[in-house]
This record gives structure tokens, C-alpha cells and sequence, in this order.
């Protein structure tokens, strides 16, 4: 009987010990996520909502549809199907911020997104804001290793497009006579 006891004990001191290490993956996930998208909201604060709008050439897009687009992307992929009771933030945004997820449906065209001036960036902003605090809340409870995998997917999609803020961004401002 002190047998069964002691690899009961044992059974039960891994279990919450493998609780406790899937929280911490969590946090650790979040602090992550936050990380990098605050990376990226400052990449465009000292940005004017005309900068984030512009774009230059057919293919660049205005740092504004980046915002968005990235927040897409952790609806579409990481919300969407795991969120209990998902609801859109806004159905137009499944369109217009995807870029060539063909198999998730239409899609706004590449070279006419500077002419888009609505939302407007303090509205893309609130976007953000509010699934940056569904992912919080998704995170907070038990996740499979896929949902975690797609969410480090989704921060490497983010990053991604921080490069092409700042190319993007760059190549706009080159073109401005007022440097």
C-alpha cells in the first residue's frame, strides 16, 4: 500500500508540476506576443495617420494595412478557431486585410490599398487593441501545442511585416520632395 501511495503522490506532484510549466509557456508566450507587437506600434508612432496611409508604388503597402493585416492574422488563425463564441471584430476586415490566403476568401487587391482611407488608423489601432486583449485571454487558459505553435507563427508573421513597415515606409518618404 506505501507503494501506491508514494507513485500516486509522485503521479500527482508531475501533473501539477507539467500545470505550472504549461503556465509559465504561456506567460512566457504572451510577454512574447506583446513584445513584438509593441515593436511594431513603435515603429509607426512617430509615423502622421498621411504617412501611414501612403503608398508608393503598387508594391508597397501603407503601414497602415500592415497594422491591420497582422491583427488579421491572429483572428483569422489563431481566434477563429479557438476562441469559445468567436465573433469578427469587423466582417469587412476578413477582406480587406487579407493579402494571399486565397483559401480564406476574397481579398482586397495589393496595389489599390492606399487608396482604402477608411478604417481610419485610430480605428485599425482599436483593432489591434482589442484582439491583442482576446489573445490575452485566450492564453490564459490550457492550449494545445498547435494553438501555441500558430501563435509563434503569427509573432514571426509580425516581424515579418515590420520589415516591410520600414521598407515600405522608406521608400515612401524617399519620394517626398519635403525630406
Amino acid at each position: 500500500w506505501g507503494c501506491r501511495r508514494n507513485c500516486h503522490a509522485k503521479a500527482k506532484k508531475y501533473a501539477m508540476s507539467a500545470h505550472a510549466k504549461s503556465m509559465v509557456h504561456h506567460a512566457t508566450a504572451l510577454a512574447r506576443y506583446r513584445a513584438v507587437r509593441q515593436q511594431t506600434a513603435d515603429l509607426v508612432a512617430p509615423l502622421s495617420e498621411a504617412d501611414c496611409q501612403v503608398q508608393s508604388m503598387p508594391d508597397a503597402s501603407p503601414a497602415k494595412w500592415h497594422l491591420g493585416h497582422t491583427t488579421w492574422f491572429f483572428e483569422t488563425f489563431v481566434l477563429e478557431p479557438h476562441e469559445p463564441a468567436f465573433k469578427p471584430c469587423h466582417p469587412a476586415f476578413r477582406v480587406l486585410f487579407n493579402s494571399y490566403y486565397n483559401g480564406i476568401g476574397q481579398k482586397h487587391p495589393r496595389p489599390l490599398r492606399g487608396q482604402v482611407t477608411r478604417p481610419g488608423l485610430a480605428e485599425v489601432k482599436a483593432y489591434r487593441a482589442q484582439v491583442d486583449e482576446r489573445i490575452a485571454h485566450l492564453l490564459r487558459g490550457p492550449l494545445p501545442a498547435t494553438v501555441m505553435a500558430m501563435i509563434e507563427t503569427g509573432i514571426q508573421h509580425e516581424q515579418q511585416h515590420q520589415e516591410l513597415i520600414l521598407t515600405d515606409i522608406q521608400h515612401a518618404l524617399s519620394c517626398n520632395p519635403l525630406q
